[in-house]
């Protein structure tokens, strides 16, 4: 048996000098074929200022877009602030009305307190101090009517 070997021989057109190029032959006349470059050149232009155009146009969409982002986030950093703004005047609020019941309790504990020398029922207030010096009256009165007789008992 004899060994075969298989070569692949490399074109010597392929190393050296490219293969020529086929001479397209046209079909139609050079006038006809005018008209044809200078639609194409038209139609290229158009091609250019729509594509002008619509590049505009997306440019004042990103900047309307933009704009009315950064003004949304100055709406919702300003609604924020107002938010804490409220908060801490809640806070204030409660701590005030906290701080007012506390002032009430004492003053209420200190006119509940039992009056034992003249000062804490001064304090109280001249309608407590009315109603006691009434009450003292009428009892004083009633123990002096009793024991004092009437002029017309006497008579």
């Amino acid at each position: 048996m004899v060994a075969t070997t298989k070569t692949t021989r490399v074109n010597a057109t392929a190393k050296g000098k490219p293969a020529a190029k086929k001479v397209v032959v046209p079909t139609k006349k050079a006038s006809v074929l005018g008209r044809e470059a200078q639609a194409a050149k038209k139609r290229l232009l158009k091609l250019r200022a729509d594509t002008k155009k619509a590049i505009e146009a997306a440019k004042r969409e990103v900047a309307q877009a933009v704009e009315a982002a950064k003004a949304a986030a100055r709406f919702e950093k300003q609604a924020a602030k107002d938010k804490l703004l409220a908060k801490k005047a809640k806070a204030a609020g409660a701590k005030k009305a906290t701080g007012n019941k506390a002032a009430v309790t004492k003053a209420v504990a200190k006119k509940a307190a039992p009056a034992t020398k003249g000062k804490v029922a001064a304090k109280a207030g001249p309608k407590a101090v009315a109603v006691k010096s009434v009450t003292k009256k009428r009892a004083s009165a009633k123990k002096v009517v009793p024991a004092v007789a009437s002029p017309e008992a006497s008579a």
